[in-house]
């Protein structure tokens, strides 16, 4: 295994705990246009990226509405049942494990910038990272090419990164930017999925090991 300098975090189902919240603001979303609900099972083996084509998936119809209609709607919705949100377990303590290796830390999100970087001074974990990089939109895109300017921008080297994230897209991204990948099983895609796709890991808390024994 090799020594990393850098972890890059996913947010959303990695660092938050959000997939009850995603499921539920789905169900929200598809209960309004006479669409059959998904069991959290479901959800987890479907979601994936882009959201458009998640979103033909679970039945929207692009006939009668489009996909900023549709990503509006899930942000309004998602608002609803996002009181209460908190981190998994055991991030707080991974976070701080990971800094006192001497690993530097960053954020890589869909979510929008502003958002994202208010919810994580409300979580009290700024301090943890060199960068919080989130989206310049509301549909979830352009991940890969916000990851390679932060690279750019913090000099970082991606054969010295291990991206962290929840889902198959994750591993995608974290392919594109060169980084390895390890996939948290928490989060909004199923254990089975992501054991076909990289390494995973089942808690927070095997992190700063799999990160120290790394040489």
């Amino acid at each position: 295994m090799k020594k990393y300098k850098n972890v890059v975090w996913d947010w959303n189902g990695t660092l938050l705990a959000d997939v009850k919240t995603g499921v539920n603001t789905l169900n929200c979303m598809l209960e309004k246009r006479g669409l059959p609900t998904l069991s959290l099972a479901t959800y987890r083996d479907v979601f994936g990226f882009p959201v458009e084509d998640f979103y033909r998936k679970v039945g929207f119809d692009f006939q009668r509405e489009n996909l900023h209609e549709i990503s509006v709607d899930f942000v309004n919705t998602y608002d609803l049942f996002a009181k209460g949100i908190c981190l998994n377990p055991g991030v707080a303590d991974t976070l701080h494990q990971i800094q006192q290796l001497g690993i530097k830390q960053y954020i890589l999100s869909a979510l929008r910038e502003d958002l994202l970087k208010q919810m994580v001074v409300d979580f009290h974990i700024q301090h943890y990272f060199y960068q919080v990089c989130g989206s310049d939109n509301i549909y979830a895109a352009g991940k890969v090419e916000r990851g390679k300017r932060m690279v750019e921008k913090n000099l970082i080297c991606p054969a010295e990164t291990l991206m962290i994230g929840d889902t198959i897209h994750d591993a995608e991204v974290a392919k594109a930017l060169g980084f390895d990948v390890l996939l948290y099983t928490g989060g909004h895609n199923s254990s089975d999925r992501l054991a076909q796709t990289a390494e995973i890991i089942t808690q927070m808390n095997q992190i700063p090991d799999f990160l120290d024994k790394a040489d």
